[in-house]
């Protein structure tokens, strides 16, 4: 009996250990925190990433950060550590080139805010974007630039 439980621990270590990854070439960059990838079988998949949000259409530093993206990775092939799937059946996850974590590196650029309702407790991140801050990088020239989540709050507003 004690066996079968051992067992039973194993396969369920083995699964949550897992990550799934995603490998695909960069055919389009939405944003600063969406891309579309062709993966190797002709799938294309759309990619949110994970603990970072950027400018929104329209809002200041959205063509800026837009920009940065697509000089680092556009018609580039990544690997997308999957962290989950969105409401909008995105694929949400770690965009890694090569073996460098695309996601912090916009975090460093100062292209976008650490998205803390998800990744509060990655240190890594918040270091990057206080980094960035006291170094007047990107969107943190401005004194009190609007965060996405603020700015897609005040646009439902005033559109009721």
């Amino acid at each position: 009996m004690r066996k079968v439980y051992v067992m039973i621990l194993a396969v369920v270590f083995s699964i949550l250990s897992f990550t799934a990854t995603i490998t695909g070439k960069v055919v389009k960059v939405a944003d600063g925190d969406t891309i579309t990838l062709k993966t190797d079988n002709k799938k294309k998949v759309r990619v949110r990433f994970w603990g970072i949000d950027a400018p929104e259409k329209k809002q200041e530093y959205e063509i800026k950060s837009l920009d940065v993206l697509k000089k680092k990775i556009d018609g580039k092939t990544v690997k997308v550590e999957v962290k989950d799937k969105d409401q909008y059946g995105r694929v949400v996850g770690v965009v890694y080139l090569n073996d460098e974590n695309i996601n912090l590196y916009m975090l460093q650029t100062g292209s976008v805010w650490q998205y803390k309702q998800f990744s509060k407790d990655n240190v890594e991140f918040t270091k990057a974007e206080e980094k960035a801050k006291a170094e007047k990088k990107g969107l943190w020239k401005e004194n009190n630039p609007t965060p996405p989540w603020i700015f897609r709050k005040n646009e439902r507003k005033n559109k009721k």
